[in-house]
């Protein structure tokens, strides 16, 4: 991003800390050696995942500050190929107090992140397969106890099994279908709240919904119910059709 030649470009985190927006004035304040406090506006205001951000152009600070430009860092853009030269070349230079390959910071940073988040999905899948699952396979029991008399009917009357058997999964089909939008929905707002929970001064993680995310979702909750309903299939399957039809409404 590059910086205004004139004003203060902030971190979207910071501009709302303070209230600003583009063209409000923040008033500066320097801490560190000569003590100086100047006014300034907003120029410009961008998204930044790793703290909180304030930048402004080099000669206009040293114009606000009365003095001649002076630089404490710099961001150099390396080749990979040429990372060992580089380490060779900081070791000869007496004056540099440290050199940080962001790189690394950010490769481990996206690792440690990267871990957490598989320890937590692993979680959450298997709880919501259990409990999708368990809700599946508990409701169409219930539909297979209330309609047995029914159902065991059909058998007699010359329906095979596939057929009595698709009448009760096809129902507990329908119902699965037809939630999945309402659960993209949920989910989404789960993710947003996840996301914004991890939100600080430290670290923001941008929130990232793509379709596949949905897929892979909808595809685990539908296998989860598929694999309740043929369970309760099969106890229809073995179902002993005189004892059903004996059996009081």
């Amino acid at each position: 991003m590059p910086l205004p030649p004139e004003g203060l470009l902030l971190s979207r985190q910071l501009a709302d800390q303070l209230g600003v927006r583009v063209g409000d004035p923040v008033l500066v304040e320097v801490t560190e050696g000569r003590t100086a406090r100047f006014e300034v506006p907003v120029a410009a205001v961008t998204t930044q995942y790793l703290g909180l951000g304030a930048y402004m152009d080099l000669d206009a600070l040293s114009a606000q500050l009365g003095e001649a430009p002076r630089v404490t860092a710099l961001n150099l853009a390396l080749d990979q190929n040429a990372l060992s030269e580089y380490r060779a070349a900081v070791k000869d230079l007496p004056t540099l107090a440290s050199a940080i390959l962001m790189t690394d910071m950010r490769d481990s940073f996206r690792t440690t992140i990267r871990e957490n988040i598989r320890r937590n999905t692993v979680v959450f899948v298997t709880i919501a397969v259990l409990i999708t699952a368990g809700v599946s396979y508990n409701g169409a029991r219930i539909q297979l106890s209330e309609r047995a008399r029914e159902l065991a009917s059909l058998r007699v009357l010359g329906f095979t099994r596939t057929e009595v058997s698709s009448i009760l999964m096809g129902e507990t089909a329908v119902l699965a279908v037809a939630a999945q939008p309402l659960g993209w929905a949920i989910g989404a707002i789960i993710a947003w709240a996840m996301v914004a929970g991890f939100d600080s001064d430290l670290y923001r993680i941008p929130l990232v919904l793509a379709p596949s995310n949905f897929a892979t979702a909808s595809l685990v909750a539908l296998a989860a119910v598929a694999v309740a309903a043929l369970l309760v299939r099969r106890r229809l399957d073995h179902a002993d059709l005189v004892e059903v039809l004996k059996t009081r409404e």
